[in-house]
């Protein structure tokens, strides 16, 4: 049992991974874009199972445990550098928005020091970097597309649950925000 509680954490790794193996696709250009989009399902997929997992093993929180949303946050951002250094989105307004993005959710942690209102303002403004790469599969690759579609259906079928449950974090979050601390 000792080992299989180590499983949500390398769930969790692999999109750390996924988030190096999206850069290093950089080089290969705008033909990696299904590779790219493939890798965040991927990310995804873990990301459902990991924390299912943790608590059905009444796991204890690693180091790993507690930094999932920055590791998640990190393959958003590989995908978001992925596009720009791919030439898909103009890099002005893309970088302008990270900046700025970043240094809203930093301002948000300082003046709140609450974690769940960071992350709720981290997930609005990650939000369009998530679904990007799928979008731009529009006009690129309909593939991307087509898995992205099939993939979320699955994931909802699936996982109903989950899913309601992080639409109510993130709502609960975004409540909180409003809140003055």
């Amino acid at each position: 049992m000792a080992k299989k509680k180590w499983i949500p954490d390398w769930l969790t790794a692999t999109r750390a991974l996924a988030a190096v193996a999206i850069l290093g696709l950089v080089p290969v250009g705008p033909s990696a874009l299904r590779t790219v989009a493939f890798l965040l399902l991927l990310g995804w997929t873990t990301d459902m199972a990991d924390g299912r997992l943790a608590r059905r093993w009444e796991k204890d929180p690693t180091w790993i445990g507690e930094h999932e949303f920055h590791i998640d946050m990190l393959m958003v951002l590989s995908s978001a550098i992925y596009l720009i250094l791919t030439g898909f989105v103009p890099p002005l307004p893309a970088v302008l928005y990270l900046l700025v993005g970043t240094a809203i959710s930093l301002a948000v942690l300082k003046w709140s020091g609450e974690f769940p209102r960071f992350k709720s303002v981290t997930m609005i403004l990650a939000c369009p970097w998530v679904f990007l790469p799928f979008v731009v599969g529009l006009w690129h690759d309909p593939v991307v597309v087509y898995a992205g579609l099939i993939w979320t259906g699955v994931a909802l079928i699936l996982d109903w649950r989950r899913f309601v449950g992080v639409v109510g974090e993130f709502l609960s979050g975004a409540r909180a925000f409003l809140r003055r601390p």
